[in-house]
C-alpha cells in the first residue's frame, strides 16, 4: 500500500487534479459544517444545498460537468430529499397542495418539520449519547437509574 501511495504521488497529474479540486470544491467542507449545525431551519438547510448545487453547476470542463451530473442524479434519486424539499416549499408558502407527500403525513405533522435536520449528525449524536448506557458493563443498571440517567443526559445540552 505504501508503494501504491508513492506511485500515486509521483503521478504528474496529481498536483493539477488537487488544484482543480481545491479551487472548485474547496467550499464544500464549510457548507457541510453549516448543515451539521443544530437547530438550522429546514428552509435554510435546503438553501445551503441549493447554493452548493449552483456553485457546482458553474464548474466547467469534463470533470466539472460529470460531477455536476452525478450531484443532480443523487438528489433526484433521493426520495427523502424530494419529500423534505416539498415540505419546505409548503412551509414557506410556495406550495399549497399536499400532493406528492406520503399519505400518512397530515398538515399538523408538517409544522414539526420546521427544524428538521437533513443530515444524520443529530442521529449520530443521539446514539453516541446513549451507547454508554447500553454497553456491556451496565448489567446491574436498574430501570429507575436508567430513567434518571436519561433525564440528565437529555436535559444537558452542553455535552453535545
Amino acid at each position: 500500500s505504501i508503494k501504491q501511495a508513492q506511485h500515486l504521488l509521483s503521478d504528474s497529474s496529481m498536483e493539477t487534479n488537487l488544484a482543480f479540486i481545491h479551487s472548485n470544491y474547496g467550499f464544500i467542507p464549510a457548507e457541510i459544517t453549516k448543515l451539521e449545525t443544530q437547530h438550522v431551519p429546514l428552509i435554510e438547510a435546503l438553501s445551503i444545498v441549493k447554493n452548493v448545487e449552483t456553485k457546482i453547476e458553474k464548474i466547467t470542463g469534463q470533470n466539472g460537468i460529470s460531477i455536476n451530473q452525478k450531484f443532480k442524479t443523487i438528489l433526484q434519486k433521493n426520495e427523502g430529499y424530494q419529500i423534505i424539499f416539498r415540505i419546505s416549499k409548503i412551509l414557506s408558502g410556495e406550495i399549497q397542495s399536499m400532493e406528492g407527500l406520503p399519505e400518512d403525513l397530515t398538515s399538523n405533522d408538517l409544522i414539526y418539520f420546521k427544524y428538521a435536520p437533513i443530515t444524520t449528525t443529530d442521529v449520530e449524536r443521539s446514539f453516541s449519547r446513549y451507547k454508554n448506557l447500553f454497553c456491556d458493563n451496565r448489567r446491574s443498571f436498574d430501570f429507575e437509574n436508567l430513567k434518571n440517567s436519561l433525564v440528565v443526559q437529555c436535559n444537558n445540552v452542553s455535552n453535545i
